[in-house]
């Protein structure tokens, strides 16, 4: 089994098709770190020219675009380009705000041809006037919408990507079940070949790499075919990347429970999208967390109470 270091074999990717799938296991930060160091490697210098993430909004692309080429904009908009995103606590932890100013940092030590543009794929909502109906309508449109943002920001500009999604995304073919196609089936029906996709090894997600559990590469961080003899029906990714033991652990920062201002915009969204969503949100709090939680719901329910335009 071949095995290779992670820059050599995206490189040798890039040259053969324009798009680069690494998948992201959400609540699992060692990844996105992994990911971000990544793609400061040197060695993969001028070989892209996007990078393609879910966790953004596309309504701030003007905005990011000049922070991440290095104007002096403040850091303020990070803060909005995750949270006006229809799963804004999924992005809560810190290792994804930490990615958007390590590729500025990369930037700003660049020539201009040479530095990255971020596409943010998420769709423009509108948090103001969503509720649980159109919340599951951008649910159902937002593969489709992911596909035509690749196609519009990349592809049409003949540009090259790599995508950071989460795993559920990058599949050439939907898992059992699924209702939608995901965005690397998508993009592969209308342009042949156009990526090939690296997933991380995972225990918990063993439905897209458990033929591939080789114990002499299991924590050397090298990436292998992930086509096996022991693999049955179509190839669902095309390579798997041995990071070693990875921890998931739902669990939303403290520091969003210590921000008033914040934290009342999640209570406003989550109750606005009714009970399923509070309860989901609450399944990732700690008890302390709940407990600051529940104390704002009941001042925001009591507040709509005494409004008498309620």
């Amino acid at each position: 089994m071949r095995a290779s270091q992670p820059e050599t074999l995206i490189a040798g990717i890039l040259k053969r098709c324009p798009l680069v799938g690494l998948g992201e296991i959400h609540w699992c930060p060692e990844v996105m770190a992994a990911i971000t160091t990544l793609l400061e490697n040197p060695a993969l210098e001028g070989t892209f020219d996007d990078i393609v993430v879910e966790f953004g909004s596309e309504r701030h692309q003007a905005w990011l675009d000049r922070y991440i080429s290095g104007e002096n904009v403040g850091e303020t908009g990070l803060e909005a380009v995750r949270q006006d995103t229809l799963y804004f606590l999924l992005w809560s932890p810190p290792v994804y705000a930490d990615f958007f100013r390590r590729i500025r940092a990369i930037n700003l030590q660049r020539l201009p041809a040479r530095r990255v543009r971020i596409v943010l794929a998420e769709p423009r909502i509108d948090w103001e006037t969503l509720d649980s109906e159109t919340f599951a309508l951008w649910h159902e449109q937002r593969e489709k919408a992911y596909a035509e943002r690749v196609e519009r920001e990349v592809l049409d500009k003949g540009r090259r990507a790599i995508l950071v999604f989460g795993l559920r995304h990058l599949t050439h073919c939907a898992l059992p079940g699924a209702r939608y196609a995901p965005l690397a089936e998508r993009l592969v029906k209308r342009y042949p070949g156009v990526i090939e996709l690296i997933h991380p090894y995972h225990e918990e997600k063993g439905v897209f790499s458990s033929d591939q559990r080789l114990e002499d590469v299991l924590h050397n961080g090298l990436m292998i075919p992930a086509a096996s003899e022991l693999s049955d029906g179509p190839a669902m990714i095309d390579h798997i990347w041995y990071l070693g033991v990875l921890e998931r652990r739902i669990a939303l920062p403290d520091a969003l429970f210590a921000d008033t201002t914040r934290l009342d915009t999640v209570v406003t969204r989550l109750q606005r999208l009714g009970e399923q969503h509070l309860m989901r949100a609450r399944k990732m709090m700690t008890a302390s967390q709940r407990a600051i939680f529940e104390a704002c719901l009941a001042r925001h329910i009591a507040l709509d109470h005494d409004d008498p335009a309620m």
